[in-house]
C-alpha cells in the first residue's frame, strides 16, 4: 500500500514508519523535522501548527491510507494541535480525494460502554482507590486542558 504517516517523528509515528517500511509499504512520512526519519522513505516537511496546505496536500496525494499519530509534544505549548492539525489533514485528504484516515494516539479514552449496560461506568472498573482518588483528579487537573480536543 502507498501509505502517509503524519507525524513520523513522534514516539507512535516512528513505530507506525518502522512497521509499514518493514512489511514493504511505499510510506511517505510527514513530520516538522523530517531529517529525525531513517532512510528508505519519503519525506515532507510539514508544520502542522502552521500548515502549508499545498505541500501537506502533496504529501497525502495518492496514498491508500493517511495514519495520524499526531499529538502534543508539549501540552502548554501545543494545546489543540490535535483538532486543529487533523482538520487540515482532512482538508488536504479531501483536496486529494483520499478516503482513508487511521487516527492513533496515546491519549486515554476513559470508561468504554459495557454489553447490557445503557451507559458506560462513571470509572474504569479496573481502577483501585488510588486511581480513582488521586489518579485521576491529578491526571485532569494536569493535563484536562491538553487533551481537551
Amino acid at each position: 500500500m502507498k501509505l502517509t504517516i503524519v507525524a513520523a517523528t513522534g514516539g507512535i509515528g516512528r513505530h507506525l514508519v518502522e512497521q509499514a517500511v518493514a512489511d514493504g509499504h511505499d510510506v511517505t512520512a510527514v513530520a516538522r523535522r523530517p531529517r529525525e526519519l531513517p532512510g528508505g522513505v519519503r519525506t515532507v516537511a510539514v508544520d502542522l501548527t502552521r500548515p502549508d496546505m499545498p505541500t501537506l496536500a502533496a504529501a497525502v496525494r495518492g496514498a491508500d491510507a493517511v495514519l495520524s499519530a499526531l499529538g502534543p509534544r508539549n501540552p502548554r505549548a501545543d494545546a489543540g494541535i490535535t483538532s486543529r492539525g487533523t482538520r487540515a489533514i482532512v482538508e488536504a485528504m479531501r483536496a486529494e480525494h483520499v478516503r482513508r484516515i487511521i487516527i492513533v494516539s496515546a491519549a486515554p479514552v476513559g470508561p468504554v460502554p459495557v454489553p447490557g449496560q445503557s451507559t458506560p461506568p462513571r470509572h474504569d472498573p479496573g481502577d483501585g482507590f488510588f486511581m480513582r482518588h488521586l489518579g485521576v483528579p491529578f491526571t485532569r487537573a494536569m493535563f484536562g486542558r491538553h487533551y481537551a480536543d
